[in-house]
């Protein structure tokens, strides 16, 4: 007899029986693989915990480990620039750019891999090609140490072009830097420091003095503003933190002549308000004796005949002056700017007609109009 039914529930029985037999198969086969993942995955991590152990110490030992764990994870971005970074501590720059730039074309605009690229372009001497990296690692994107890392990189740069002989284009890096600093005072007297030597004394000294208001005891910070102050032409300012710098500590070599130049100009100056008509003479006097006394050097030193006659014109007409007392240079102030005008002409005859100068003469020289020599 036939029995379709049967036969129909039959097959719906086998084919139930092997869809229990293997849906464990499948149950099995997937956690078979995602244990497999798991410890891929946790070898990865050992490796690279293994790497950044190495990587001061055994940059070549580091290289083997980042390049194992990739091995077991090679889609981990961090392990691949760590990676690279080994390569670089290892003295194999060559590989190392060619993973950087492999990660830089996935990720142009990270900037982490821009200031890597910067550094090996900078040390490679492909300055232009530095320049650029540096900018797109300062603009890129980072993670939260996002501002240290772009104070890191518009620094080097900085340097940078210092070192190429471009002090306004390091000057500009670091002016836009100025308002990002944070309130550290070691770092805000770096960049004071940069800011001189890139030829911007007068930012320079705003630096110090933020760095002075954090921390009010730090001389060197005192020193710095006073001889950037004097840098820029500020005597009464770099005289007041030359001043306050010297109760720290004593000044020395070039800090010890501006604060004694500029503290010249300060007792010198005749153009101070508030000095009075008493104040303004005794200037003019001690201004004529310092210049007769470089007349005297002049007259001993020259050989020229003409500076040697314009050296005996000023003579004579500088004794007339000094015969002159106190209380007529404080009646008469047109004869203080004659006078005046007179002690600046002295000053400006030729240092090497008339041996070395001392520091009143020094300071005479800068109120006349004359920059400071070697002291800048």
């Amino acid at each position: 007899m036939n029995f379709p039914e049967l036969r129909t529930f039959d097959r719906g029985l086998m084919m139930a029986a092997m869809i229990a037999s293997i849906v464990p198969a499948f149950w099995l086969t997937d956690a078979f693989v995602d244990r497999y993942h798991d410890r891929r995955q946790t070898l990865a991590l050992e490796w690279s915990r293994r790497g950044e152990h190495d990587l001061d110490k055994q940059p070549g030992a580091a290289v083997a480990d980042f390049e194992t764990a990739l091995s077991y994870r090679p889609d981990r971005t961090a392990d691949r620039f760590r990676l690279a970074t080994a390569l670089i501590a290892a003295k194999r720059p060559a590989e190392a750019r060619v993973h950087l730039l492999t990660l830089w074309t996935e990720e142009p605009r990270d900037g982490q891999f821009n200031l890597a690229l910067a550094r090996l372009a900078a040390g490679d001497g492909k300055g232009d090609e530095a320049v650029r990296y540096y900018h797109a690692a300062v603009d890129g994107t980072w993670d939260s140490a996002s501002p240290p890392a772009r104070r890191v990189a518009r620094l080097e740069l900085a340097r940078l072009l210092m070192a190429a002989g471009q002090p306004m284009r390091a000057q500009a890096e670091l002016i836009a830097l100025i308002d990002d600093l944070p309130p550290d005072p070691r770092m805000l007297i770096e960049v004071g420091n940069q800011l001189v030597e890139a030829g911007a004394p007068t930012r320079a000294v705003e630096l110090f003095q933020r760095a002075l208001v954090l921390d009010p005891s730090n001389g060197n910070a005192a020193r710095l503003a006073g001889e950037s102050a004097f840098r820029a032409g500020d005597y009464v300012e770099a005289h007041r933190f030359l001043l306050a710098a010297s109760a720290r500590e004593p000044l020395d070599g070039t800090a010890r002549e501006m604060f004694d130049v500029s503290d010249g100009v300060v007792a010198l100056d005749t153009s101070v308000a508030g000095i009075g008509a008493k104040g303004r003479a005794e200037r003019v006097l001690r201004g004529v004796a310092i210049a007769s006394a470089r007349l005297a050097r002049c007259e001993a030193a020259s050989t020229s005949p003409n500076t040697q006659s314009h050296v005996a014109d000023l003579k004579a007409r500088l004794e007339r002056s000094s015969k002159t007392n106190s209380q007529a240079f404080e009646r008469d102030t047109d004869l203080v700017d004659r006078t005046i005008a007179l002690v600046f002409e002295v000053e400006r005859l030729p240092t090497a007609e008339c041996g070395a100068d001392s520091v009143g003469d020094r300071a005479l020289a800068i109120l006349a109009g004359q920059d400071a020599g070697q002291l800048q």
